[in-house]
C-alpha cells in the first residue's frame, strides 16, 4: 500500500493556499479530474486529502465513522461563536447533545412547523409587486431568519429581522474570513472587523439569553425547539444549563438560516433558467391543492416537487464542503490516510461527476425517479452530509425547501433581471455575489398542461 496519495506539489511554504482559496469549487474539481478519487494537497503546512469517490465518502461517513472526528481546523472556526454547540464536539458530548436535540426534530413537531413556512413564506410575497424588481437573495435571508426564530424561540422578529440579519451577515463574513487566518484572533484585538465580530456575537448572545431567561421564568413549552432543549434530560436525569442552551441554539439559529436561504435562492434562479420545470410543479401542486395553501400533508404526493428540489441541491449545493480529521491513521483505498490530515469532501465535486450523473451540468430531475436514485452509491448524492452526523434539521431543510419553493411557485414565475448571470462564492456556504435580482412575474394565467412536454410524466 502506498501511504502517498498524488496531488499537485503547491508552494514551498503556502502549498495550494493561494489556488484553493481563490478558486475552490474549481481548484478541487481540477484535483479530483488530475489526481483521481485521492488527492493530497497542502494548504499551508496542513495536509488536506480530497475524497472523490462515493465508496470512500460512505465509509468515512458511515462505515467507520468512529474514526473520524470533526477536524481541529473547524472547531477552532466554530468554536468562537458556536460554542459547544453540537457542530463542534465530538465522541461522548456529541451523542449526548445529539440525543438532548433529537426529539425537537421529531416528524410530529417538524410538520407543524410547516405552517409558519407558508404563513410567512406568504407574508413575503404580499410584499412583491408585479414587474418590480428585488433581490429575492436578501428577501429569502430574511425569510429563513423569520422562520427560524418562530420555530425556534416562538419570536416574530419582523421588526428586528434587519438588526439580527446584519449581525448575522457580521458572523458570517467574519467567519469566513478565519478560514484563512493561522490562529484566531483574540477578542481584545484592536481591529474593525474584530470589533464588528464581538458587537455582533453579544447582540444575538444577548437575544437569545434573554429569551432562555424569560422562557424558564414562564415555564411553558411553546411547541419550539427551544421548548425541546428546556426540557431535555439526560439519562441521569439532568437537563442543560443556560449556556449549553444558547449554544445549541446558536448552532440551530445559524445552520437553519444561512444555508437554508442560499439553497433557495439557487432553486430559484435554476428554475428562472428552467421555466417547464417550474411550470411542471406548479401544474402538480395545482392539481393536489386547488386555490388552497400548499401543508406539510401534502408533500407526499408531490413527487416531481421533490425531485426538483434534489435536482436543485444536486447542482448548487449550499453546502459545497465538509471535513473530517482521522483519529488514528485509516486505510484507504490504495493510500493511508494519516492521524490528524483534513479530509475535505465536497458534493459539489461529487454531485458533478459524470460517472455518478451524466452530463451533470444538465438540469433533469428525473435523476431522483425512485428506481434511478435507489440506484446512485452511497456517499454520491451528500447535500447534508452522511451518517450518525447528518445534518441535524435535515428533515427541517428539507420540509422548509419543498413548502418555501411550492408556495412560491404556486404565485410566482421565476424571472431573473434580463442579462444577469450570478456568480457563486464558495465560503461557509455557497451563495450569489451581491445578490440575486429578479423581476416580479405573478402567475396570472392558467398553468398549461405540461404532460406531453414531459415535464410530469415520471410520477412515482
Amino acid at each position: 500500500m502506498n501511504e502517498n496519495a498524488p496531488g499537485p506539489p503547491g508552494g514551498l511554504l503556502l502549498g495550494s493556499t493561494l489556488d484553493f482559496r481563490e478558486r475552490p469549487l474549481q481548484y478541487l474539481s481540477y484535483l479530483a479530474d488530475a489526481y483521481g478519487d485521492i488527492v493530497h494537497f497542502r494548504v499551508g503546512f496542513q495536509d488536506w486529502y480530497l475524497l472523490s469517490n462515493p465508496e470512500h465518502v460512505w465509509d468515512v461517513t458511515v462505515r467507520r465513522q468512529d474514526l473520524f472526528h470533526k477536524p481541529q481546523l473547524a472547531k477552532r472556526l466554530w468554536k468562537p461563536f458556536l460554542g459547544r454547540g453540537i457542530i463542534t464536539t465530538d465522541g461522548a458530548d456529541w451523542k449526548k447533545a445529539h440525543k438532548l436535540i433529537r426529539p425537537g426534530f421529531h416528524r410530529d413537531r417538524i410538520e407543524a412547523y410547516g405552517r409558519t413556512m407558508v404563513e410567512f413564506t406568504e407574508r413575503m410575497l404580499d410584499r412583491w409587486e408585479q414587474g418590480e424588481q428585488r433581490d429575492v437573495h436578501a428577501d429569502l435571508v430574511a425569510l429563513t431568519l423569520e422562520i427560524v426564530a418562530k420555530t425556534l424561540f416562538d419570536t416574530d422578529v419582523a421588526d428586528d429581522a434587519a438588526a439580527v440579519g446584519e449581525a448575522m451577515l457580521v458572523i458570517q463574513q467574519v467567519m469566513a474570513d478565519h478560514i484563512h487566518l493561522p490562529l484566531p484572533l483574540p477578542a481584545w484585538w484592536p481591529s474593525t472587523a474584530n470589533r464588528r465580530k464581538v458587537k455582533a456575537l453579544a447582540d444575538i448572545h444577548g437575544i437569545v439569553d434573554r429569551i432562555i431567561q424569560e422562557r424558564r421564568a414562564e415555564g411553558v413549552d411553546h411547541g419550539d425547539l427551544l421548548g425541546t432543549l428546556l426540557s431535555a434530560r439526560d439519562d441521569e436525569g439532568a437537563g442543560m444549563d443556560d449556556r449549553q442552551i444558547r449554544d445549541e441554539a446558536m448552532t440551530l439559529f445559524f445552520a437553519g438560516h444561512e444555508t437554508s436561504s442560499n439553497a433557495l435562492a439557487w432553486a430559484w434562479y435554476l428554475l428562472s433558467k428552467h421555466p417547464e420545470a417550474a411550470d411542471g410543479c406548479a401544474q402538480e401542486i395545482r392539481e393536489q391543492c386547488g386555490a388552497r395553501d400548499i401543508q406539510a400533508s401534502d408533500l407526499r404526493q408531490l413527487p416531481y416537487l421533490d425531485r426538483v428540489v434534489k435536482e436543485c441541491m444536486r447542482i448548487m449545493p449550499s453546502v459545497w464542503v465538509f471535513m473530517r480529521e482521522p483519529i488514528e491513521d485509516v486505510p484507504m483505498g490504495d493510500f493511508v490516510l494519516p492521524k490528524g490530515c483534513n479530509v475535505l469532501i465536497s458534493p459539489w465535486v461529487l454531485q458533478h461527476d459524470h460517472r455518478w450523473f451524466p452530463d451533470p451540468e444538465r438540469f433533469d430531475p428525473d435523476r431522483f425517479t425512485k428506481e434511478r436514485e435507489s440506484a446512485l452509491p452511497n456517499g454520491a448524492f451528500v447535500p447534508f452530509a452522511a451518517g450518525p452526523r447528518v445534518c441535524a434539521g435535515k428533515a427541517f431543510a428539507v420540509m422548509e425547501m419543498r413548502l418555501v419553493l411550492g408556495t412560491m411557485l404556486r404565485r410566482q414565475v421565476p424571472t431573473l433581471v434580463e442579462g444577469f448571470e450570478p456568480d457563486p462564492v464558495a465560503e461557509l456556504s455557497l451563495h450569489p455575489r451581491g445578490g440575486l435580482p429578479i423581476v416580479v412575474q405573478q402567475r396570472m394565467y392558467p398553468i398549461p398542461a405540461l404532460r406531453s412536454m414531459g415535464a410530469l410524466s415520471h410520477q412515482d
